[in-house]
């Protein structure tokens, strides 16, 4: 645990009034789902006491981490850590352990979980105390693949959680959730879009014509077809004759060593870099031509929304939950694990950056619309209330 006790020091008529949420997330560090945690925490911190749970403890952390770190200090609210050990090897109890005894620090009212990790470890918890079951549960589900190579384990989870409430980032995740079997009838989950914050005008810029740049931006996993892009840039620079193209890939994840590999030589003439997650990168996605997101799935495609508010051509696939975002006629996208196909879209795109941007450029306000920050921060306002027995 960090100086929690230090941070926790409110009014205590304010603390009567006011719900108390204790946001558990998997690790403080790169990830939507830590990101709309620490967005709602920084929406809502005036009219809601927030803590937040770390499952993972991380010995050191990224600067994206310590970035989210300091917006807790900010806003004075107080962080606990799990388990640094093996998670599956004994490290699920201890975090189990220590979420429970920070439920009752925190003296928490409702208890939101963010994925699967952390739903499994408040399971979990929920049996070392079983007093926990009274405190309100929220769960909100990310992903459109869920509970991949635990089996059954999710099952039991959803199935001990599901006297809570449960809220999806898209259609596909509220499907998805559906779909996981238990023993008892469940309402499907509320979606909530998650809100995006629009960049400045300022940022959205008109770039040079030369070089091109290319971001790819994502954790390098299977989920992101981070394994693709090899095939992809081999493609693409077949299919164009410019070599005055820049490539960033962005990210951290398994597939790191592999993918440096197999990038090497891969497009003569093109600079290709592989760079960690880039902070902010919402306001500064202006700095790029083409956003690649060859994504197998999404929860909700967060980068896809960004993009389109900064007036960046995207190319991508129809994953679910990536799908749900792009509009019925979008020319730029290729289906599921087809890299020679999104290779030749990222080719086009490479040609004429100009002119994609000008189809790409009515997108900007319908993504402002259709994922208000406003819309999700009431949607999460209202569930909080309601879970803990009051208003906000």
């Amino acid at each position: 645990m960090s100086s929690a006790s230090a941070m926790m020091m409110t009014d205590p008529a304010s603390r009567q009034r006011r719900p108390r949420v204790l946001q558990v997330i998997t690790k403080l560090d790169l990830g939507g789902a830590e990101s709309v945690a620490i967005d709602l925490i920084g929406a809502l911190h005036r009219e809601v006491d927030f803590g937040v749970f770390g499952v993972f403890a991380l010995s050191e952390q990224t600067q994206v981490g310590r970035d989210m770190a300091a917006r807790l200090r900010d806003s004075r609210v107080p962080f606990w850590d799990g388990a640094s050990g093996n998670f599956k090897k004994g490290g699920a109890l201890v975090a189990a352990w220590r979420l429970a005894r920070a439920v009752k620090a925190f003296r928490a009212d409702v208890v939101h979980l963010h994925t699967e990790v952390p739903e499994l470890t408040y399971a979990l918890a929920t049996l070392l105390s079983p007093g926990l079951r009274r405190v309100g549960v929220l769960r909100t589900v990310h992903n459109c693949e869920l509970w991949i190579a635990w089996g059954r384990i999710g099952g039991w989870v959803t199935q001990r959680l599901s006297h809570g409430h449960a809220i999806a980032v898209s259609q596909a995740a509220a499907d998805a959730d559906c779909a996981i079997p238990t023993r008892t009838t469940r309402t499907r989950p509320t979606v909530i879009y998650n809100g995006v914050v629009a960049p400045s005008t300022s940022t959205v810029t008109t770039r040079a014509p030369s070089p091109v740049r290319l971001l790819f931006a994502a954790r390098l996993v299977p989920a992101k077809g981070s394994d693709l892009l090899p095939a992809i840039l081999a493609s693409a620079h077949a299919g164009t004759t410019r070599r005055d193209v820049e490539v960033t890939i962005a990210g951290t994840g398994p597939q790191d060593a592999e993918l440096r590999h197999d990038l090497q030589g891969i497009a003569s003439g093109w600079t290709v870099r592989m760079v960690p997650p880039i902070e902010q990168l919402g306001q500064r996605l202006g700095e790029w031509d083409v956003v690649l997101m060859p994504s197998r799935f999404e929860g909700l495609g967060l980068l896809a929304i960004e993009a389109f508010m900064a007036g960046v051509p995207l190319a991508t696939t129809t994953a679910p939950g990536l799908a749900e975002v792009l509009p019925p006629d979008y020319p730029y996208n290729a289906p599921v694990d087809d890299a020679h196909a999104l290779g030749g879209i990222v080719a086009r795109l490479i040609d004429d950056p100009a002119a994609a941007r000008e189809v790409v450029a009515p997108l900007r306000q319908v993504m402002m619309t259709r994922f208000s920050p406003e819309e999700m921060v009431q949607g999460y306002r209202q569930a909080y209330a309601e879970l803990a027995g009051g208003g906000a």
